[in-house]
């Protein structure tokens, strides 16, 4: 008899966008809402979901601004960020292999700039997919 254990959960928080129709004078995950940024806001709800055993932010191969604005974030950063939300995806599913991840891990993949989610959100969908493999 074998015992599967739950796979391993990681976020990758695609954050390459260059926010042109948010009309912020930038990338909307830059702008600051209240004490801080959306990606500082999204990266700290993240960061509150004890089953998330690793965050990804995957950024534009350029971007020189996301340390200052989002201080502190003890997850992995990489700059492979594509043309398309499709590519940073698919480039930020690459980095987390390169970083431990396994074929059998979930990936929660969630956007910089949605910072309205709540950790019970993301603990409700976990249970409603744990049964599936």
């Amino acid at each position: 008899m074998t015992t599967q254990s739950a796979p391993t959960i990681h976020a990758l928080v695609p954050c390459a966008g260059v926010g042109e129709r948010a009309g912020v004078g930038g990338p909307k995950q830059y702008a600051r809402i209240g004490d801080r940024t959306v990606v500082a806001h999204t990266l700290a709800v993240l960061a509150r979901v004890a089953r998330v055993k690793q965050t990804l932010v995957v950024l534009a191969p350029g971007d020189s601004q996301f340390e200052a604005v989002a201080p502190g974030f003890k997850g992995v950063v990489e700059r492979v960020g594509g043309a398309t939300r499709a590519a940073t995806v698919s480039a930020g599913l690459a980095a987390l292999k390169r970083h431990g991840a396994h074929d059998e891990d979930w990936v929660l993949v969630h956007d910089a700039a949605r910072c309205l989610v709540q950790p019970a959100w993301i603990d409700r969908l976990i249970n409603a997919c744990s049964e599936d493999a």
